[in-house]
């Protein structure tokens, strides 16, 4: 039996990132009003758009203390942004540049199953892709993202924190806003692993209400799983759906397992409300809960030191998205 013993967690004001992320929210919002409308599509494909054009959002997401199976509890504090630039290439065929950073700011407390400290106290993402979406004969389209990612503890080995891979999937369209297909995405994680999840890729609206479609755009619920989403009008929307998210990083050389491997994993359920502003700047509030939640402390090689599930965690969260 693994003893458990007391984790020093201290209440940390907070985080920065997510305190300047709200800001830059609210300043994104209070110019809204110099940027374009933007046009609903599936996933990661390209709208109709020509030449140039930019993607954004930023989403700061907070879970209040949960308990954790032996003891312990934690709390989360996140952000997500998100940048992304295309270019039309040819007359079917779109080349972009995507950039995010992640930031999740935990805060562990009490008697836990991880030992005399907390196992980690952040952890970073960062990464690059390119993704290229190109449009088929009959009605077909193909889409594939190389992306390469650092997931870290702040103070963690970059160079031992390296995921890479890609996503890349198949569409057949049925019809204006009524396509159906299938996805994989294959990475190299940084456990040296190989992870490979296959996905099913839809955008099919019902009528002018109903539309059930992928998450991918916010990374508050996505990518992949599914959401139905019923419009009450052109500035109104209410969506809800579910998804199963894992996110794993390296740990820095001084905490629980140096150098080891942390791991946040669960099913999400959420509700979604958005509201479209006058210049075509997207605003939504999600609640939800992660359900069958897993926190799991792995050593340098990633082998399994200890895991400890938690109760059902509630989430709040802001999304602020465009383009121009």
């Amino acid at each position: 039996m693994h003893e458990k013993t007391l984790c020093y967690g201290t209440k940390r004001p907070p985080s920065r990132d997510v305190v300047f992320a709200s800001l830059i929210a609210i300043l994104f919002y209070s110019v809204s009003s110099v940027v374009f409308a933007q046009e609903s599509g599936f996933g990661d494909a390209p709208r109709e758009r020509s030449g140039m054009s930019y993607d954004f959002s930023i989403a700061p997401f907070y879970q209040p203390s949960v308990s954790m199976d032996g003891g312990g509890d934690f709390s989360l504090g996140s952000l997500f942004a998100r940048f992304k630039v295309e270019v039309s290439m040819l007359e079917r065929t779109t080349l972009g540049l995507s950039l995010k950073y992640d930031v999740d700011d935990y805060d562990f407390s009490g008697t836990t199953e991880f030992g005399r400290m907390a196992p980690w106290n952040d952890a970073r993402r960062f990464g690059i892709g390119v993704p290229i979406f190109t449009r088929l004969p009959s009605d077909w389209a193909f889409s594939i993202s190389p992306a390469v990612n650092w997931l870290k503890e702040e103070g963690a080995d970059s160079s031992e924190s390296i995921s890479y891979g890609a996503t890349t999937f198949v569409l057949k369209s049925f019809g204006r806003e009524r396509s159906i297909g299938f996805g994989a995405g294959v990475f190299r994680e940084i456990d040296d692993d190989n992870l490979v999840f296959p996905f099913i890729a839809v955008d099919w609206r019902f009528n002018e209400r109903w539309r059930l479609s992928n998450p991918f755009d916010a990374d508050v619920v996505g990518p992949a799983g599914l959401e139905l989403g019923y419009s009450f009008d052109d500035r109104w929307q209410l969506g809800g759906g579910g998804v199963y998210r894992s996110f794993q990083f390296r740990l820095d050389q001084e905490g629980a397992a140096p150098n080891g491997i942390g791991e946040n994993k669960g099913w999400t359920g959420f509700l979604r409300l958005r509201r479209t502003g006058p210049s075509g700047i997207d605003f939504d509030v999600y609640v939800g809960a992660i359900f069958d939640g897993e926190l799991e402390l792995r050593n340098q090689v990633g082998e399994k030191i200890t895991s400890a599930e938690y109760d059902t965690a509630p989430f709040v969260a802001v999304s602020l998205s465009g383009s121009f």
